[in-house]
């Protein structure tokens, strides 16, 4: 897991760990945004 300091793009959320190195800060989303995100489509 990588260790940061990230704000969720939909919802505003602090996000501490990520399993992977973002490329882009800005399209970084929780757990919960990136579920809901992932099931609308």
């Amino acid at each position: 897991m990588v260790q940061g300091n990230w704000k969720c793009a939909e919802c505003g959320a602090e996000i501490t760990e990520l399993p992977f190195q973002p490329k882009d800060e800005s399209t970084v989303h929780c757990k919960e945004c990136w579920m809901k995100k992932r099931n609308d489509r």
